[in-house]
């Protein structure tokens, strides 16, 4: 038969553990959300520097002259340490899960798509809205990867991987639809080791077949609300180039959330103890009651 001292303290207990949990929870989201806010700054730091050496390198404010910079800076650093990196397999948890932007730029190791990766984090650094094209080659989509950035006039294409960009009969510099509708002329501007497979047939801007159910659920909603056509060149990944800023801000809309249910369980679990209390008050009273009267 459990004693009274174990009736006592086995509700107390449950209700200390749960108060426990939740300061240990919020501890541990402080604590992601003060790693998270210095690796963002870290990484900001590092490509503020770099669009600082864009700009010094540009002789003008001319839009065309900042992009080809920024893509001929990123192609000379990605291509050093490519073969450095290129052939080396790094497994640490930073770099599997959460696979930053700085990660991409010291070591080159995703090909393309780390060259795409560093260029659209350098350009959004210089103020550009950017868009990742995965280009079809063969029948798949995603063969290849570059960077498409916004101007004035119109969405520019940008190869990082082979530090090229096109330029139409104008002079002026051409966007992915550009090139596909005229390869042929286009096709001349490619340097001598490029991959021919790379023709500019198609391309998308993001895999929506990638996460069945949820994926197509979010394109849905995107073509009612956006429309198809601007549903259709939504890209997805350009919304974690600052991984470690979105990684921040969720953890402090879970740590809100948190703190707040925290503070709601801390009163009513204070009311509880509080009830627990009063109960045992009056069942010591009604046990001294009893033996009183048996005496008597």
């Amino acid at each position: 038969m459990r004693s009274w001292k174990s009736l006592i303290t086995a509700p107390l207990g449950i209700i200390r553990n749960r108060i426990f949990f939740f300061i240990f929870l919020n501890g541990f989201l402080l604590a992601l959300l003060v790693y998270f806010f210095t690796e963002d700054n870290y990484e900001q730091q590092i490509f503020n520097a770099l669009a600082t050496q864009v700009k010094q390198s540009t002789a003008s404010e001319n839009t065309d002259s900042i992009l080809i910079n920024s893509l001929k800076l990123t192609y000379n650093l990605e291509k050093f340490r490519l073969s450095v990196f290129g052939n080396k397999e790094i497994n640490a948890l930073k770099s599997n899960i959460i696979r930053p932007v700085t990660f991409d730029l010291m070591t080159g190791s995703g090909a393309c798509g780390s060259y795409s990766f560093v260029l659209s984090r350098l350009l959004d650094e210089l103020g550009f809205e950017t868009r990742f094209a995965q280009m079809k080659v063969g029948d798949a989509f995603g063969g290849h990867i570059i960077i498409e950035a916004k101007t004035d006039k119109g969405w520019v294409a940008l190869d990082a991987s082979y530090n090229l960009c096109f330029k139409k009969k104008n002079g002026e510099l051409a966007s992915f639809r550009d090139v596909q509708n005229d390869w042929a002329y286009f096709s001349n501007q490619v340097p001598a080791d490029y991959d021919p497979s790379y023709s500019y047939s198609d391309v998308r801007y993001t895999n929506w077949e990638k996460i069945p159910v949820l994926m197509p659920m979010i394109k849905g909603g995107l073509n009612v609300v956006k429309g198809k056509e601007a549903a259709d060149e939504f890209s997805m990944r350009s919304l974690f180039v600052k991984k470690f800023s979105v990684l921040f801000r969720v953890t402090i809309i879970i740590y809100i959330l948190a703190t707040m249910l925290f503070i709601r369980l801390y009163i009513r679990q204070s009311n509880e103890i509080k009830n627990f209390n009063l109960s045992l008050l009056f069942a010591r009273k009604s046990m001294h009651a009893i033996s009183a009267s048996k005496v008597a």
